[in-house]
């Protein structure tokens, strides 16, 4: 159920930040909340894996402060609220997943479509599609 609700955040936030390459930060701290209340809620995760998945969200987000140029805000939110949800292993098995997706992404836009290596792209639809994947690898 929680892989469900948080593919559907995911799915939408994707949609916001193809469409107007920015997305509410209204949505994007309900589906933190979210993380966080299905954890109290279930607590599938141990304390430190719940802690952990947030803060290496909040390590992006960071990292984000410092060179906004390259990484989005939201999207270091968007990794803490997947943390919260995932713990942190599995957030970061997430996050290398996107990551892979994202640069395959890009060296389509790059090659295939001769975008310059200097265009920015949107990172949560590849966030979703990374979940998907997981989730279909696990046979959910």
């Amino acid at each position: 159920m929680e892989a469900v609700i948080m593919l559907g955040f995911l799915m939408i936030l994707s949609v916001e930040d193809i469409r107007w390459k920015e997305v509410h930060s209204i949505l994007l701290y309900a589906f933190l909340t979210s993380g966080i209340v299905v954890w109290f809620i279930r607590g599938q995760v141990t304390f430190y894996e719940f802690a952990g998945g947030i803060a290496c969200g909040g390590m992006l987000w960071i990292i984000s402060q410092i060179m906004p140029e390259k990484l989005g805000s939201a999207d270091g939110i968007v990794f803490a609220a997947t943390g919260a949800y995932l713990g942190l292993l599995h957030n970061l098995f997430l996050m290398m997943v996107s990551m892979i997706l994202a640069g395959l992404g890009s060296l389509v836009a790059v090659v295939i479509l001769r975008r310059s290596g200097d265009d920015t792209m949107p990172l949560i639809p590849y966030i979703a599609a990374g979940q998907a994947v997981i989730m279909i690898m696990e046979g959910r």
